[in-house]
């Protein structure tokens, strides 16, 4: 680590699918959703991947101080041209002058009479009733988070895209103030809805939430969906409505049972998440009469085959795309060949308990158990796709081969079957692969048209806790775009400009989630596709949502995308303004930046980044306020940071060490502000969480702040 001065001075059950055995690894890092518990032991993988894995006294300072102002405390015209900024001082009315939340209903009769409707076929009735639900309800302060749910839900059965829209605001509605007793059911029921759209490191923070408040966990539902909206300046969710038109559609589809959370099976969670698949194979798996005939010569042998084989109904899904170098399988059946149907781990899982038992072997004419035929012909049956499963039946086919009449290349003297050792080690590879290391494990949690790549700019957004020097609470937002075709061009390790001017839009919400207002400024590319807000903090957390758009003509004809790249941010309660509280503003975090215009262009002397390529230096900034001068007039204060490397749900991991540092230093202020670049050469490619604790020496009062990065390489 480096130092400098600041500014003038730098310092260079798987809780997840609800039930005991899952596969959830081979969800990717998501969620199965809610289902019944089967009473079936928990393999270590399912603990591994499972979803919610069990997982000051102040002093008095000097009153005589003089204050250095910070960078950011510039007016907005250092950041960007004061003709480009627009409703600036309307968002900081409207959120200094939030009130409470809009009243909402609590007469659910509103809802049983709507049902009742849609029942009778009246659906346009149904829709109709269902929309007067936020006019009834003033008064009573209530929604109900039935409706919106049904509302998308009969909306999308009936093909009713007039209302979609309206379907998108009554579903954020419909969750802005439930019943904390009588909606809890409702509440949880949706979320589990969104648990299987989520990565290990959310479903990991929303365990919390689904043990938690209701209140609380229902904002978070209506924050998850306002943050995938693809459109954040439209009422329309489009998001939002695919989610609900695979939801529909899955209904439809797949009703072998209803054991999850969609009230389909297993089939409609994998639907939900990835939609349809590109190939699909499905019948009942077991042995034909040909088959039969040349692998087992005995009649009466053949029998008790047939006899411990139920021809379990299957259904094999094939995708591409998934992973970005095999296919994705996935495997439903009848557990133990007649239980339910339901996502399994390999073609073992199908096999009856009768033809798993040892003493089936006896009556098999090879002496071995009556489950290593059943392998043979199931893995024949799904061969048909390829994958493990083709390759798979080929080496046992070869291995048979050589004992009965298919070839019988070693003559009648080798015995009927290959012997149980060699077919018990085959199995228990294809059961080890299929349990710990599967193949094609989807890379991404979800497949849609409206998330990853589909959208045309890539989006930076860093809020910052501060204090302005006269110790008024402020965000300041720092937001950086750039077209997502150049986001892998790299010249060396400096700033790659955008090619097209873009357009930032701020919107900012309350702690309801309600829109208090927003404001758009111009990010041109002559300032490094930047844009900086500067916004008095409430005192209440605040939402924000800042969406870029290209503007201008298309870098090239194959610029087709359109959807806006966006951040997201919920910012916890204001820092503490009291002179005489040692206080620290959250930690801004980046790249070292040049000078140039766009150093000009920031708050901070950094390029703001959560990302970082293990080749550059990692840029950290913070200020400290309220420093305790001692008897000689000198503020001293200890900083210490700690860089944690997280595995895959947010937690530490053991190993490696972390990298650890203190510094200690003085100001003549009661106000510092330092930065510091931290060498990342050496260091795992990875997540990993940066934690800074600020003390003050004089007064020993302490801060401590946390932010995560990503070390890419």
């Amino acid at each position: 680590m480096s130092a400098s001065t600041p500014c003038s001075q730098s310092v260079s059950w798987c809780f997840r699918c609800s039930r005991t055995r899952c596969p959830c690894n081979r969800l990717s890092s998501s969620a199965l959703g809610g289902r019944t518990e089967r009473g079936r032991s928990t393999p270590t993988y399912a603990r591994l991947a499972s979803w919610g894995h069990t997982r000051a006294a102040a002093a008095p300072r000097r009153a005589a101080t003089r204050r250095t102002l910070p960078s950011w405390a510039g007016s907005a015209s250092a950041c960007v041209d004061p003709a480009v900024a627009k409703g600036l001082s309307g968002v900081a009315i409207a959120l200094l002058a939030w009130a409470t939340p809009g009243l909402a209903q609590s007469n659910s009769d509103l809802f049983t009479r709507a049902h009742t409707l849609e029942r009778q076929g009246d659906w346009q009735g149904a829709l109709s009733l269902w929309a007067s639900a936020p006019d009834s309800a003033i008064g009573t302060g209530r929604s109900d988070p039935r409706i919106g749910p049904a509302f998308i839900a009969t909306a999308i059965e009936n093909d009713a895209r007039d209302r979609l829209e309206e379907a998108s605001a009554l579903y954020l509605w419909s969750f802005s103030a439930p019943d904390p007793e009588a909606d809890r059911e409702h509440v949880t029921l949706e979320a589990r809805r969104i648990t299987p759209l989520l990565t290990l490191r959310d479903s990991a923070r929303w365990q919390p939430l689904l043990e938690g408040d209701t209140p609380t966990l229902s904002m978070r539902i209506a924050r998850y969906w306002l943050e995938h909206d693809p459109t954040p300046e439209t009422v329309l969710n489009e998001r939002l409505v695919e989610h609900w038109q695979r939801i529909v559609e899955a209904r439809k589809r797949y009703q072998y049972n209803r054991s999850s959370v969609y009230e389909t099976d297993d089939r409609g969670i994998i639907f939900v998440k990835y939609g349809p698949p590109g190939t699909r194979n499905h019948g009942f798996l077991g042995s034909n009469e040909m088959e039969l005939k040349i692998r087992v010569a005995d009649p009466i042998a053949r029998e008790v085959i047939r006899r411990m084989d139920p021809h379990p109904q299957f259904d094999l899904w094939k995708y591409a795309g998934l992973n970005a170098e095999e296919y994705t399988f996935y495997l439903f059946g009848n557990v133990w060949g007649t239980g339910p149907f339901e996502l399994v781990e390999g073609p073992l899982d199908l096999i009856s308990s009768s033809a798993r038992n040892l003493s089936s072997a006896s009556k098999s004419p090879g002496g071995v158990r009556v489950q290593y035929y059943h392998e043979l012909f199931y893995y024949r049956d799904l061969a048909i796709l390829g994958g493990r499963f083709g390759r798979r039946f080929d080496e046992l086919a070869t291995l048979w081969d050589g004992y009965t009449m298919r070839r019988n290349a070693y003559g009648a003297g080798a015995g009927q079957a290959p012997t149980a050792p060699t077919l018990q080690t085959y199995s228990y590879r294809f059961a080890e692969e299929d349990r710990y290391a599967p193949e094609g494990v989807p890379s991404i949690e979800v497949r849609s048209e409206y998330e990853g790549a589909a959208r045309a700019v890539e989006m930076v957004v860093q809020p910052v806790r501060v204090l302005d020097p006269s110790d008024q609470p402020m965000i300041v937002v720092q937001a950086l775009s750039a077209p997502r075709l150049r986001l892998g061009d790299r010249a060396g390790a400096g700033y790659v400009s955008p090619l097209r001017d873009t357009e930032h839009t701020l919107i900012l919400r309350n702690r309801e989630m309600e829109e208090a207002g927003r404001m758009t400024q111009l990010a041109p590319a002559r300032v490094g596709g930047v844009s900086v807000f500067r916004l008095r903090h409430p005192s209440q957390p605040v939402h924000l949502t800042v969406y870029a758009k290209a503007i201008g003509s298309p870098v090239m004809d194959a610029d087709t995308m359109t959807l806006a790249g966006q951040g997201h941010a919920y910012i916890d309660a204001p820092l503490v303004a009291d002179a005489s509280v040692f206080e620290v503003s959250d930690l801004a975090v980046g790249t070292p930046v040049d000078a140039g215009a766009l150093e000009h262009a920031l708050p901070f002397p950094l390029l703001p980044s959560a990302r970082i390529w293990t080749g550059d230096a990692l840029r950290v900034y913070l200020e400290l306020y309220h420093l305790t001068a001692d008897a000689g007039g000198t503020a001293r204060y200890d900083l210490r940071f700690r860089l944690l490397p997280l595995d895959d749900v947010g937690e530490v991991k053991s190993s490696p060490p972390p990298v650890t540092l203190g510094i200690q230093l003085e100001s003549f202020d009661e106000r510092a502000q330092r930065h510091f670049d931290i060498g990342l050469a050496g260091l795992e490619i990875g997540l990993y969480r940066l934690e800074v604790d600020a003390t003050d020496l004089v007064s020993g009062a302490s801060r401590s702040r946390a932010t995560e990065i990503e070390i890419i390489g």
